[in-house]
């Protein structure tokens, strides 16, 4: 045990001591009394000897008390304390979800979801952050290790997923489920251009390289960390209207300058697929078709077998430790009242 503030029973201990002194100090042995002649034989009675005996006992222990819960006090005051140093290691990783919003991969995105939820209930440490893209590059959520404000955004993500799907669906005269039908029925368009804020432009949509290389540079500390491990979970189809500063191939070769493994999910109507997937597995991730079976959970795995760096924390938790002292404070303020009151100090 340890005292975090020892100058106060240092100065205080002697103060009270002197204090203490001073009060007790007889300085008149008659002040609050009357003299009396031929007390003699009252002072050889038994009964009376045995009165004495006993005053000076409770004298003496009401004092003692009174003198140890004043050093409990004081003890209490200087803030009693356990040190515990803790060193631990802690998984070292970042991961960036790049979602193209475009409605073609809605059904992609959607699928994505819960797979995505099971990662992050998952993670213990690591940070987690969203980008979204179309024409533009959003910054969604940040890496972050807030994983319920992640899940919060996930969920709103999968709403504006479907109310966009299925107005898709009903304009091109798919057939509706009865879930879908109902969500048209109570459309929402606030949900539906949650996705779409900020990531429009008349210049063109899906902007594929540029994409993933505002994802890649949302990373922080990229340079000043490089030992970090980062991986960028991407879903695209891949389709391509525009001019973009990047191609994929150029946004690929920076993920991997960068040692950025990107894992890449698309449909099966993907576009010029074996460019987009040779750029992809150049990062050292993966690429996975949603057709494939067990799609989703190969991504997870191997997402999870991916090496992360692992760094060692040194902790100083400081435990209070007021207890034993309050009890041993209350205990003998107890005795003090109890033998005060029987000699009336």
């Amino acid at each position: 045990m340890e005292l975090v503030y020892p100058l106060v029973l240092f100065v205080g201990l002697p103060v009270v001591l002197i204090l203490f002194l001073i009060r007790f100090k007889k300085k008149d042995t008659y002040r609050k009394g009357n003299k009396v002649a031929n007390a003699d034989f009252v002072e050889s009675n038994p009964y009376y000897k045995k009165l004495m005996v006993q005053y000076k006992i409770f004298g003496s222990v009401a004092v003692l008390s009174l003198l140890l819960s004043t050093w409990a006090s004081l003890a209490m005051v200087s803030r009693p304390v356990e040190i515990e140093t803790v060193t631990e290691e802690i998984r070292n990783r970042d991961i960036f979800i790049c979602m193209d919003i475009s409605g073609s991969v809605d059904e992609t995105n959607l699928e994505l979801m819960d797979h995505l939820k099971t990662v992050v209930s998952e993670l213990d440490g690591e940070r987690f952050g969203i980008t979204i893209f179309n024409a533009k590059s959003v910054l969604l959520i940040p890496l972050t290790t807030d994983y319920q404000y992640i899940m919060e955004m996930l969920d709103e993500l999968e709403e504006s997923f479907k109310e966009s799907l299925v107005l898709t669906k009903y304009s091109e005269g798919e057939p509706l489920s009865a879930k879908e039908y109902d969500i048209l029925l109570n459309f929402d368009y606030e949900k539906y251009y949650f996705k779409y804020g900020g990531t429009l432009s008349e210049e063109g949509s899906s902007y594929i390289g540029d994409g993933l290389a505002t994802c890649l540079y949302n990373f922080s500390d990229l340079e000043e960390n490089p030992d970090r491990a980062r991986v960028i979970i991407m879903t695209t189809d891949n389709e391509l209207l525009g001019n973009p500063l990047l191609s994929i191939e150029e946004a690929a070769d920076l993920c991997a300058k960068h040692d950025v493994k990107v894992f890449g999910v698309a449909p099966d109507h993907i576009a010029n697929e074996e460019q987009f997937k040779t750029a992809i597995l150049s990062t050292g991730g993966g690429y996975y078709r949603t057709s494939e079976d067990k799609a989703y959970e190969k991504l997870v795995n191997d997402i999870k077998a991916t090496d992360a760096s692992v760094i060692e924390k040194t902790e100083t938790i400081v435990y209070d430790q007021p207890e034993v002292l309050f009890i041993v404070l209350i205990s003998l303020l107890g005795v003090y009242f109890v033998f005060s009151r029987k000699v009336k100090l």
